[in-house]
């Protein structure tokens, strides 16, 4: 079974995302290899210079493209690797990752309030045992709603829960952040539901990123903006979804960083969490 070591921070870049400008046919899914090629291989040297893992978000919008880009990823890298995307992408890789018999190296993206139940049967069937669970819903953003969304309420089935009906054995919880005023939430969900679990729990600042670029494209430098971001969305993460994988040597620059702080913090919260995956 392949699954990160979260010990350390996990950094995970978006590779054929929309607009991505390698893709040349984003519904058949052509690309320039030799430039994806340098991308995954620019993050796995600094994933190796900074002993910080990296791995891949594969991010497709129609069943054809996620064929040929399960193809490439499979081939160029032999680390775990995330299957996201459309619906359509989604369905289709599932049933090429059980074809390719790679799903012990898939973790599914995502286990949240709205899949439907053709997904729900495709995951099972494709026998992936690791998923990311979305913890978000519109209702429940505040921390302690957060968790109920996790665990269940009497009203909604708990994610949780619903993941190991999946026959889901490892699960990463993803806390999301929308904007910069919901990063404060973030941050105390995160420290409530490390405390609370045994998985891995992190976000994807990203998403803060886009936003605040909107207003301060010509007030603020996209290199610091992004550091800022992440740093504080790292500091009780175990897990970044950074963003674009060009933006690779900022994030693990940065992650370094912060990675060499939390190696000096004696909270107790910082303790339980290292000692979850010895």
């Amino acid at each position: 079974m392949s699954w990160p070591d979260f010990r350390r921070v996990v950094l995970i870049g978006s590779i054929f995302y929309s607009r991505h400008r390698i893709v040349e046919d984003p519904n058949k899914g052509v690309f320039n290899r030799e430039k994806a090629e340098e991308l995954v291989a620019k993050q796995e040297e600094l994933s190796d210079a900074y002993g910080i893992e990296g791995i891949l978000d594969v991010v497709a919008e129609t069943g054809d493209a996620i064929v040929r880009y399960l193809d490439f990823v499979a081939d160029v890298t032999d680390r775990p690797f995330i299957l996201d995307g459309y619906l359509e992408a989604r369905l289709e890789g599932l049933r090429y990752v059980e074809e390719l018999e790679i799903a012990d190296r898939v973790i599914y993206n995502s286990i949240n309030p709205i899949n439907t139940s053709e997904e729900l049967e495709s995951i099972k069937r494709a026998g992936v045992k690791n998923a990311v669970v979305f913890d978000y819903d519109p209702s429940y953003t505040s921390p302690s709603r957060r968790i109920l969304l996790l665990s269940g309420d009497g009203r909604k089935e708990g994610l949780i829960p619903k993941a190991g009906k999946l026959g889901i054995e490892n699960i990463m919880i993803d806390v999301v952040p929308t904007d910069i005023r919901s990063l404060g939430e973030v941050v105390e969900t995160l420290l409530l539901v490390r405390s609370t679990y045994p998985h891995p729990a992190g976000c994807g600042p990203a998403n803060v990123s886009y936003y605040m670029a909107d207003y301060l494209k010509e007030e603020l430098d996209t290199g610091i903006l992004v550091s800022s971001v992440d740093s504080v969305a790292q500091l009780f993460s175990d897990f970044i979804f950074y963003g674009p994988i060009e933006r690779s040597e900022i994030a693990f620059q940065s992650a370094y960083i912060v990675e060499e702080i939390k190696e000096g913090m004696s909270m107790e919260l910082h303790e339980f969490i290292g000692e979850r995956y010895d």
